[in-house]
Parts: C-alpha cells; structure tokens; sequence
C-alpha cells in the first residue's frame, strides 16, 4: 500500500509533476496544439508544465534538455492560446476564445465560455510569474488581459446567481485591480457579497454539480491570490469557506457523495475528478489519471483546517438533512428541493427526494458511494445506483435518468418503485442497476455483494440480467406492465459481525430471509388503487413503506409516519 502524502504542499507538488508528466507525453497535433476539442484544456496543461519547470524544487527531476524542452513547449503553448483570442473591438465576441477547434484552430469561432474560469486564470498566472516569463509572452499576455478588460466579457448582470456569474465577479474584481478600475472592483465586491448571501439564505442550488461548483471556488481562489485589499480579501474568505463547507459535509475518502445536479463520465459512476480534493484533503491515493486539471496545483489557498479533520475523521455515522431553494437574484423562491445524505466511515448513501430536470438532464437522485481505497480504485467503479434511462441516455453512459420514480432514502436504505405511464411508448424498457466489482452472489431478483469493509444486497421487483464489463456489472431488469422497483441495504462489516455474519453467503441468508417478498403489486381498473407497494424491515428494525397508485401518486413512510421534509434546513 503507498503510504499518503502527509502536506498539502507535497500533495500540491504530486500534482503538478503528474500535469508535467503528462503534458510531456501528450502528442502535439499538426496544428500545434495537444487538444482542438477544448481550447482551455491546451492552456491548463501548459500552465502547469511552466510552473513545472521554474520551480526550484523541481530542477534536478529532469535533465538540462528535458527541462528546457518543457519550458519551450509551455511557452509556445500557452502563445499559441493567446493568439486565439478575438482582438478586433468591432467584432461582437471581443476578448473571447473558442471553445472546440475544429480541423481549423485559426478559423474557429470564438464562444462566451472559455473566457470565464480561463480569464481567471490568465490573470491569476500572469500575476504569480511576471517575474519569470519570457518578455514577449509576457507582453502577449498583458495584451489579452487587455482586451478581456476592454471588452464586454465580464459586464452581465446579476441574476441567477450561478456559477456563469460566480466566474463573470471574479473577473470584474481580478480585473478592477489590474487596472486600478475602483468602480468596477466596487462593483465585483458588491456582487460577490450578494452571492454570499444568497448561499447562506437558499442554499446551494447547483449541488453536487462537480465542475460548477469547482469553477466557483477556483474563480473566487484567484481573487484571493491576487488581490491583497483587506475587503475583497474578507469577502472572498467567507466564500471560500462557505464553498468549501458544502464540499466538506458530502465527502467521503475522495468521493463527492449523496446527489448531484450535473454528471460528466469522469464523476460517475467512479469519481475521478478529485484533484482539488486530493490536495486539501489528501486521505486517498495519489490519482494516476487527469480527468480536469484547470488550475490544481498552482494555488497557495488551503482551507479550514477544520473542515478537513472533520471530512477525514468520520468515526461515527452522521445524517445531512438539507433544504435548497431556488431563487434568483430578485430573492423569489420558485421552488424547493430536499437532499438526504447518509455517511458512515465506510460507505454513504444519499440522494434527492424531488426528481428535477437539471441541466443535461444529468442529475442523480441516488446512489451508494465505496470510498477511493486502493482496492476500489483498482478494481473498477466506486458507485452503486439502480435508475431508469430517459433522454440523453445513450447505452454503457449510467447517466440522464427518466423522470419516472420516487425514491425513499433513510439511512443506508434505499427504495424506488417506477410506474410508467401507459401513454409514454418510447420508454425505455428497463431498469438499469450498476454494481462495483466485488464479491457477488445472485439469486432469483436479489444480489448481495461484499466489499472492503461493507456489505451491500439488492432486492429487486422483476428477474434480472447481468452483464460482466471491465470496471463493473451492469444490470437490466425489464418492466412488467410498466412497473418495476427496487431496494438497496448496506450494512457495514463491523455491523455485520454483530449480526454473526462473517461472509457473503453468511451476509446472503440473512437477507434473504428478511426480504422474501418486499414487493406487492394488485392489477386493478381503479387508478386509485395502489398498483405497487415496497415493504421492508431493516437490520436497524425500521420499517420502510412505499406505495404507488394506478394514477403514478406515491406515499413513503418511515416506522408508519410520514417522510418530514418540513425539518429539513437549509443549514
């Protein structure tokens, strides 16, 4: 087992070699570049590879001629970015990049994203190695910092308080101070205290959404690299931690546990875009891979110390009950929505009550989450989840679930029962399970699993098939007459022995024998008649009833009282 890098700063280092490591082998394509499919990618990559070579800790890693290929390449690459950037004031996209680059970098169209969080770091590495960069990139970079500042890429409003606009303040200060522009970092302060605001009082909206809620502390952490005024410097403090907060409470290990808003591929169903969460928090292997690098290594910023002890230090199982509200900046709450987080030391499970249309159609309403242990990292996938493919979904991508399906979520339980409706002919015809590789033992509709300190069984309402992939088991259990459901326990191995079990067909008996028929299902002409109904006792002796009617209207009890969302809190 590799022991762990035990500071921060030596995780940071890790991390910046491995960028170093990687930007050296990555092939260069005619045109120059490494990546046409996003522009930002070729700059983060050569940032880290320049602070690789002009750091001194790093100045016998590589030979003479190594060392100074590295910089040569990172200085060209990090040019040849910048000469992409639209230069003409009379041109509507003034001061942006494109994004994709297409067969023809030098023809590529310029688009509003690239600018935001690469903005931010542009000016945030300009001001950390001024000192050190060549004269003509120096020059070439104050004159795209230039043009971002007499542009309009930073001049939108405040209105729905996301992370477009978390990225579009950071500019308008970072920009502001380069330019001694008081009005504008008046007006960056202003907005950045709003958004503060608007965290604590409706909470997080964008939850779980890796790459946002990443671009809404990296932008706000290159404010607080650059800009020493005592205001901006307190401001951007209280975000951070607030940010930092949300992050900390829903860690587990390396993984980001419970619901999520948005899902890329390298989030689900294994969590590989742990970076960040490496350097702050460091209690999990060194990531071999890149999955997003933006700007990791190169920030000082180190958060509460706090946070991290009590993100790495869970001994005992703690529950996270929080409320979100949907607002905008005009503070008019339009919606509400109730995530349920379960976090043992070995294992989470967590989710969201209200099934939402999210952006892409990429949220997860549950799932179980295996810590990033050298065992799990090798072996595959660390997350277990059950859902039903709707738009988007593409066959092998667990991800764009339908909006069928209510969830119950208590402890380390899980139900969901799905009932279509009759009229929808284009659903898709199963339910699709993705199950970590371990030790595994099907029966009938069940399976029960065993892994490094945890057991997991599955219960579900229709026979099933299973299909072996590389890094995991899928399963696809059709629909009969449009029903289906499921029930996920967990139970930890500590647990387990109290419970005489001591192996996965010790841990199999037990629960065949608790769950022999969780499901009942009545065919009735009454829509008002329930059509399915999920019974089960845990192994903590608490009863969970779910029922659906003809009609898709659910009802959820928990030891035969209602589900209280009332209680939860933003907080």
């Amino acid at each position: 087992m590799t022991l762990p890098i035990q500071t921060i700063t030596d995780r940071k280092l890790a991390i910046l070699e491995l960028a170093a490591h990687k930007a050296m082998e990555l092939p260069i394509l005619p045109s120059g570049f490494w990546f046409h499919s996003d522009l930002r990618d070729n700059f983060y990559y050569a940032i880290h590879l320049y602070a690789f070579t002009v750091n001194p800790t790093f100045a016998q890693a590589w030979s003479k001629e190594q060392q100074e290929a590295g910089h040569a390449l990172a200085v060209e690459m990090i040019g040849k970015v910048l000469a992409l950037q639209e230069q003409n004031a009379e041109h509507p996209m003034y001061g942006h990049w494109p994004l994709n680059l297409g067969s023809d970098p030098a023809a590529a169209k310029p688009h509003p994203l690239p600018v935001e969080l690469m903005g931010c770091l542009l000016i945030f590495f300009y001001n950390k190695y001024q000192s050190t960069l060549p004269i003509e990139l120096k020059s070439n970079a104050m004159i795209a910092i230039l043009h971002m500042y007499e542009s309009n890429v930073y001049r939108h409003p405040l209105d729905k308080v996301n992370h477009h606009e978390a990225k579009h303040t950071a500019l308008k200060l970072l920009l502001g101070h380069q330019f001694d522009n008081s009005e504008l970092s008046d007006q960056g302060l202003q907005f950045a205290r709003q958004q503060l605001q608007h965290i604590q009082k409706f909470g997080f909206k964008e939850y779980g959404a890796l790459p946002w809620h990443w671009h809404w502390i990296q932008a706000f952490v290159c404010v607080w690299e650059v800009i020493e005024d005592a205001a901006v410097r307190e401001t951007m403090s209280q975000l951070l931690d607030q940010l930092w907060r949300l992050r900390a409470d829903v860690y587990l290990a390396g993984t980001w546990v419970g619901a999520h808003s948005r899902q890329w591929p390298h989030d689900a169903p294994k969590d590989n875009n742990t970076l960040l969460d490496y350097i702050q928090f460091g209690d999990f292997p060194l990531p071999r891979e890149i999955t997003r690098l933006e700007g990791a290594a190169l920030y000082t910023y180190q958060t509460a110390d706090q946070l991290v002890q009590a993100a790495i230090k869970r001994d005992t199982p703690i529950e996270i009950q929080r409320k979100i509200q949907f607002a905008e900046a005009n503070n008019q709450v339009t919606e509400e929505a109730h995530t349920y987080t379960y976090i043992a030391p070995e294992y989470a499970v967590g989710g969201i009550w209200e099934r939402r249309d999210e952006f892409d159609n990429e949220q997860q309403r549950w799932v179980v989450t295996l810590p990033l242990t050298e065992a799990t990292t090798a072996e595959g996938v660390n997350q277990l989840f059950f859902f039903h493919p709707g738009n988007k979904y593409a066959s092998g991508d667990d991800r764009h679930a339908s909006p069928y399906g209510e969830v119950l979520l208590h402890k380390d339980a899980v139900i969901q029962l799905w009932k279509l409706p009759e009229g929808d002919l284009d659903a898709y015809p199963s339910v699709i399970g993705c199950l970590p590789k371990g030790e595994w033992k099907f029966d009938g509709n069940s399976g029960y699993g065993r892994f490094e300190g945890l057991y997991v069984s599955f219960h579900l309402m229709n026979p099933f098939t299973i299909e072996e992939k590389p890094d995991r088991i899928s399963i696809a259990s059709p629909f009969q007459s449009g029903k289906n459901g499921v029930l996920v326990e967990v139970i930890s191995n500590r647990e387990a022995l109290l419970l005489g079990i001591n192996n996965v067909e010790a841990f199999a008996t037990a629960m065949q024998t608790k769950a022999a028929t969780p499901f009942t299902t009545v065919e009735s002409a009454d829509p008002d008649s329930v059509a399915i109904h999920a019974l089960y006792t845990t192994h903590r002796n608490d009863e969970l009833s779910m029922s659906v009617d003809g009609l898709g209207v659910f009802e959820r009890t928990i030891n035969g009282q209602p589900v209280q969302l009332e209680l939860y809190r933003i907080s």
